[in-house]
């Protein structure tokens, strides 16, 4: 790679799913310089999955040509709630992780430092360095993907809350007579504008996928974007829903600009036409007169690249 002898300082960033960990070597202009994705075999258990989460980041080193020495942290993004001041993932459902230490057991293992966030606030934390809300001050991010997270940027960092748990926009209650959710509550944003919340939806109203096609929510957008009355209608229910939910969001955050994320933000018009509409009914003008709605823009880089930027804000001056 033309960088033999040459000492590069570099991050390494860290998303961590229920399905896959990916790690990337970062330099701090946000460029990619070496990637590793494998599978997260879950069945292994924490200590397991943590194994390899180092062999990933290991891998991603060699893949970059550059000297271990050169990376300088190693930023790690992961599903909640977790306790980022204490380095503590508290519960992962799709990993049935409970209370576990993950940045002393890497730190022990990589001998680098570790830090750690909130999935859904590391792709906003990505989007606000060098994806569609570069050079924007007040950022909310929300990524609708298997459920709906949010992350907040406040000029260029994380607000975290008190307790490292804030942003959790999915839980803002649209509906109190709503559905029940696996979490207790009732009517949340998540039963409607995430993936399962589509598929509830659609099977509710008696749709199927096509024949060969996979229960999932794109089957369904396919057959709304080709006119199927029905699952036309279940966008319409996700996109007011998400305009109920984001005034809620939009009135007591009053950001610049939202960012929207994950799979099922792909279905694009099928939800912003509603959303767009319900937010006009319900949001004061004062909020929305110059508030920008964008698509994100990093693509499958955006957890990595965030864990990244947030690694290299946990280094001196930067």
């Amino acid at each position: 790679m033309g960088l033999k002898g040459v000492f590069v300082k570099t991050v390494i960033g860290v998303d961590l799913g229920g399905t896959n960990i990916v790690a990337a070597v970062v330099n701090e202009k946000g460029k990619v310089l070496g990637k590793d994705k494998r599978k997260t075999m879950a069945p292994l258990g924490a200590v397991g999955v943590m194994n390899r989460i180092a062999d990933s980041v290991r891998a991603a080193s060699q893949a970059s040509g550059l000297s271990w020495a050169s990376h300088l942290a190693v930023g790690i993004g992961s599903p909640g709630p977790l306790n980022p001041k204490k380095g503590l993932i508290i519960y992962t459902p799709n990993l049935n992780w409970k209370n576990v230490r993950i940045v002393d057991f890497l730190q022990k293992n990589l001998h680098k430092k570790v830090v750690l966030e909130n999935d859904a606030n590391l792709a906003a934390l990505g989007e606000s360095w060098i994806g569609a809300g570069q050079g924007e001050k007040y950022v909310l991010c929300l990524t609708l993907g298997t459920g709906v997270g949010g992350g907040l940027i406040l000029d260029g960092k994380i607000y975290e809350g008190a307790w490292g748990v804030s942003n959790h926009i999915g839980h803002i209650v649209v509906d109190p007579r709503g559905p029940r959710a696996p979490y207790g509550n009732s009517g949340i944003l998540e039963q409607y504008c995430s993936a399962t919340g589509i598929i509830r939806m659609a099977t509710e109203a008696g749709l199927k996928p096509p024949a060969g096609q996979p229960l999932e929510a794109y089957s369904f957008q396919k057959m709304a974007e080709a006119g199927n009355k029905k699952a036309l209608g279940v966008y319409q229910v996700a996109g007011k829903m998400l305009g109920v939910g984001l005034t809620t969001a939009i009135h007591l955050l009053n950001p610049g600009i939202v960012i929207f994320s994950g799979g099922v933000a792909g279905a694009g018009d099928l939800l912003m036409k509603p959303m767009r509409k319900e937010l006009k009914t319900r949001c004061f003008q004062s909020h929305l007169k110059g508030l920008k709605f964008r698509m994100a823009k990093l693509g499958d880089n955006m957890g990595v690249v965030g864990a990244a930027r947030l690694a290299w804000q946990s280094l001196p001056k930067h």
